[in-house]
C-alpha cells in the first residue's frame, strides 16, 4: 500500500522541537520548485539548499537556475519571503559534471520522460545528496522534485528511503499535494523568478520541443 507522503511529512514536523530544529539538506533543482517547498519547511527545519544537478547539461542553463536559487535565498534571508525561517537559509553548490549524468543515462537515451533514464538521474542526485549530508552532519536529506506533477513522487520516496541511513533519514514528501505546484507557480511570479520549460538534460529539452 502506498504511503501518503504528504501526511508523513506533517507527522515528522509535528514531532519537531522548533527551538532545536533538525538540519535538513534539501536537494534543489530550481528556484520555482523550491518556493512552495520552503513554505512547508522553513518553520520547522534548519534548511540548507543543495544545488546538485549534473543532469542540467547546458552550462548556461545551469548557471541561470543557480542565479535564481541564490536570489531566492537572499529573499528568504532578507525577511521578504512569505514565511519567516527559524534559521537562516543556506546554499551549497555542487559543481556540475555532466559526464556523470551521461554515464548513468547511457543506453537509455531514447527512454520517454519519466522512465528508466529519469530513475537513474534521481538515484544519482539523491545519492550525492545523502553523501554530502552524511559528511556534514545533517539529520535529514530530501528533495524539491516531488512538487512537480511530472515527477513520480512514489519513486522518489522509494529511492530516498532505500538510501537513508541510521544517521541521516530521508524526509518523505509529496509537495505537489495541497495544490503545491500551482502555489509554486504563483510564488515564482510573486518573486519574479525564471521558470524553465524543461527538466534540465538535453533529452528533456528535446522532448519539450517536440
Amino acid at each position: 500500500m502506498n504511503l501518503n507522503y504528504d501526511k508523513e511529512l506533517e507527522k515528522i514536523k509535528s514531532e519537531i522541537d522548533v527551538n532545536n530544529p533538525p538540519r535538513l539538506l534539501l536537494q534543489v533543482c530550481c528556484a520555482p520548485c523550491a518556493t512552495y517547498c520552503l513554505t512547508r519547511l522553513l518553520t520547522h527545519f534548519d534548511v540548507t539548499l543543495y544545488y546538485c544537478n549534473d543532469n542540467i547539461t547546458d552550462s548556461a542553463e545551469w548557471q541561470k537556475r543557480l542565479d535564481q536559487v541564490t536570489k531566492l535565498v537572499d529573499t528568504v534571508n532578507g525577511n521578504n519571503f512569505v514565511v519567516t525561517a527559524i534559521r537562516p537559509l543556506k546554499l551549497v553548490i555542487k559543481e556540475p559534471d555532466a559526464t556523470r549524468f551521461f554515464a548513468v543515462a547511457k543506453g537509455k537515451e531514447r527512454e520517454k520522460e519519466g522512465g528508466a533514464r529519469c530513475k537513474e538521474c534521481f538515484v544519482l542526485r539523491l545519492t550525492d545528496s545523502l553523501n554530502y549530508a552524511q559528511e556534514n552532519g545533517f539529520d535529514y536529506f530530501g528533495t524539491t522534485l516531488t512538487v512537480s506533477p511530472y515527477k513520480n513522487s512514489q519513486l522518489l520516496n522509494e529511492i530516498g528511503l532505500n538510501l537513508q541511513t541510521n544517521a541521516v533519514k530521508w524526509l518523505m514528501s509529496d509537495f505537489k499535494k495541497q495544490n503545491g505546484y500551482q502555489q509554486s507557480i504563483q510564488l515564482s511570479q510573486q518573486y519574479d523568478l525564471y521558470r524553465q520549460h524543461y527538466c534540465g538534460c538535453c533529452y528533456s529539452l528535446s522532448a519539450a520541443q517536440d
